[in-house]
C-alpha cells in the first residue's frame, strides 16, 4: 500500500508541476490603440494652370489674366471689340490635380451672364474634355465660347461672365 500512496503521490506531483508549469509560462501580451484621420482641404488641389486663346473673331482682342507658377482656382478674361453678331472668342483652360493622392471629379460648367440686357446679347458656353482627374498631375481641360447673338443698335452694352466648375476629390 505504501509504494501505491508513494506511486499516486509521485504521479500528484508531477500533474501539479505540469498544472503549475504551464499557468506560470503562459502569458498573452496584447496592444489596444486607436487613431483617427481627419480630412484637410490642403490635401485637395484643383487648378487652373494655363490658358489658350482660339477662334478670335478679326478685330477682337482677348485678354485672359496670367496664371500663376501654382496655379490658380480663380481667372479671368476680358474681350474687347465685340461690334456685331457673330463676333467669337474661344478661351481653353488647362485644369491640373495638384493631389498627391486624391483623384477628381469634375461636374459639369454652369455659366451665368449678368449686366443689363447682356444675356439678350451674348451667349456663353463651357465644357470640359473629360470629367476624371489622377492625383499627382491628372489633367484636362476646359473651353469657354463666347459669342455676340445679336448686334447693338444704340449703345454699349457690357456683360460679366461667370463660368464655375466643381471639383470633387475622390479615392483612387
Amino acid at each position: 500500500m505504501k509504494r501505491r500512496t508513494g506511486i499516486l503521490g509521485v504521479l500528484i506531483a508531477i500533474l501539479l508541476m505540469g498544472i503549475g508549469y504551464a499557468a506560470i509560462s503562459a502569458v498573452t501580451l496584447r496592444i489596444n490603440g486607436t487613431g483617427t484621420v481627419s480630412p484637410n482641404p490642403d490635401n485637395f488641389k484643383v487648378v487652373y494652370t494655363a490658358v489658350t486663346t482660339s477662334n478670335v473673331s478679326t478685330g477682337l482682342t482677348v485678354t485672359p489674366d496670367a496664371i500663376s507658377a501654382d496655379g490658380d482656382v480663380t481667372t479671368s478674361f476680358t474681350v474687347t471689340g465685340m461690334t456685331k453678331k457673330g463676333d467669337t472668342a474661344d478661351l481653353t483652360y488647362t485644369i491640373t490635380n495638384k493631389s498627391p493622392d486624391l483623384g477628381a471629379t469634375l461636374g459639369l460648367p454652369g455659366v451665368t451672364i449678368s449686366g443689363e440686357k447682356a444675356s439678350e446679347y451674348f451667349q456663353v458656353t463651357s465644357s470640359t474634355a473629360g470629367t476624371t482627374l489622377t492625383a499627382n498631375g491628372g489633367t484636362t481641360t476646359q473651353t469657354v465660347h463666347v459669342e455676340v447673338i445679336k448686334t447693338p443698335i444704340d449703345a454699349d452694352v457690357t456683360g460679366t461672365f461667370t463660368i464655375t466648375v466643381q471639383a470633387t476629390p475622390t479615392n483612387e
